[in-house]
């Protein structure tokens, strides 16, 4: 199992996914989009758990197979119906998820991650949970804790690259608080130019291969969500037009901030040899 993440789009979306803010803020009076965004990811140094709600829907062409051939040649999923959910432990860098990716052999399954230990399980490898230990990298779609502080640091260089020029839109209702919205649209040639020119990048997968992704004509439309009160981030909209490849739209929405959490690993019985 292996999770590759691309370079650029992690450095995009894991980190609004992730950033936390202080307990108890003076409502902000914050009204440049930059300094919205670099108001929250100052405060995330204070966060120390938060829930992930992720839905998805749309299409995407992968190579399943791994030959090397992707967009329009590739295989269409369906992500209708694709959900994620997550407890962070960010004190302790531990995480427990699960996910369901419908469309993609019926896939569901279960993660976590303590003590430096990766246990998972899936549709497709069976009851038991499987162990990784000392792992570096988790296998399954999932965020680790351990690469926010050079997420947070990566922030202000990402806002400052040519064509990534975050807009305050108007604010709006987010779970019974006052969210600013500001929003990031990103052009097929910016989108590239992001990603070193690339246009094909690794998806984060479940799969015992990497699965290829062609950005060739691929655009990102970005809009977060910064709770007015606490500047911490509340939720994170994505349209992902993949050319050829499909389009993607997900929605992520954070909760539980600071809250007490337990993450622990699985009994040994309900682990595999």
């Amino acid at each position: 199992m292996t999770r590759t993440l691309p370079s650029r789009l992690v450095a995009i979306a894991s980190i609004l996914v992730l950033i936390g803010a202080c307990n108890s803020p003076a409502p902000s009076v914050l009204s440049d989009p930059r300094q919205i965004l670099a108001a929250a990811a100052t405060n995330a140094a204070t966060a120390t758990t938060v829930h992930v709600d992720l839905t998805a829907d749309g299409s995407v062409s992968l190579d399943l197979t791994g030959s090397g051939t992707s967009g329009a040649a590739g295989a269409p999923i369906k992500l209708t119906g694709t959900t994620a959910a997550a407890d962070l432990d960010l004190a302790k860098k531990a995480t427990r998820a699960t996910f369901s990716i419908p469309g993609l052999l019926g896939l569901a399954g279960e993660l976590i991650v303590v003590d430096g230990a990766a246990y998972y399980k899936t549709t497709l490898t069976g009851a038991q949970y499987r162990k990784q230990a000392g792992a570096t990298t988790v296998p399954a779609p999932s965020v680790d804790p351990s690469a926010i502080p050079a997420m947070i640091g990566q922030l202000n260089d990402f806002l400052a690259k040519p064509g990534v020029d975050p807009v305050k839109g108007a604010d709006v209702d987010c779970g019974g608080k006052t969210c600013s919205t500001v929003r990031i649209e990103l052009t097929p040639a910016e989108l590239a130019a992001l990603n070193g020119g690339s246009t094909t990048v690794p998806l984060p997968s479940a799969l015992p291969v990497p699965v290829p992704v062609n950005l060739a004509g691929a655009s990102l439309d970005l809009t977060f969500q910064v709770e007015r009160d606490t500047n911490r981030f509340a939720g994170l909209a994505a349209i992902i037009g993949l050319g050829d490849g499909g389009k993607v739209t997900a929605n992520v929405v954070l909760s539980k901030w600071n809250e007490p959490v337990t993450i622990a690993a699985p009994p040994a019985d309900q682990i595999a040899p």
